[in-house]
């Protein structure tokens, strides 16, 4: 994967990934964090919007049958899984339910449940609402690769 840098993706990205990065690391209630969700969604939504996102870092973490890498807090280049993360954001911000669920499941290595993608509904609906939006990130695709069995048949004495 190439460096993708967090500033080239704009704002909504910036503050979707600061604030997953900030909940799977134990940091939602830093008043930075805080205060710029506050700033971001409004007093009356920052903390609902907020408290979203650290039940998706939950979900994420709890549910998920993989290890997903995330950057440092305040890191500008971006893991390749945070790509994901945005990626499926900017599916729900479009409305593609089947894009957006196809994400989810390369992200927690499983068919997601309803609930995970009702969650991230309601998230890109939210910053849809504050005029965030998540732009879909260029994604490359991996080549299929065939299977090498690390197995060797032996038939009279060769291998």
């Amino acid at each position: 994967m190439d460096d993708v840098y967090l500033p080239d993706l704009g704002i909504g990205a910036g503050i979707a990934i600061w604030g997953f990065r900030a909940c799977a690391r134990g940091g939602a209630g830093c008043c930075a964090i805080v205060n710029g969700f506050g700033r971001a969604f409004g007093p009356a939504n920052g903390p609902r919007v907020l408290n979203d996102m650290l039940e998706f870092a939950r979900h994420v973490g709890h549910s998920g049958r993989r290890t997903v890498s995330l950057a440092m807090p305040g890191c500008a280049r971006l893991a390749s899984d945070e790509l994901s993360i945005i990626a499926a954001l900017a599916a729900a911000q479009l409305c593609d339910r089947a894009l957006l669920e196809l994400h989810l499941t390369w992200l927690m290595a499983k068919a997601p449940d309803e609930e995970l993608a009702e969650l991230l509904l309601s998230i890109s609906s939210d910053f849809l609402m504050a005029e965030l939006v998540i732009d879909m990130p260029d994604l490359a695709i991996s080549q299929p690769r065939t299977a090498r069995s690390p197995l060797v048949a032996v038939q009279g004495g060769r291998a």
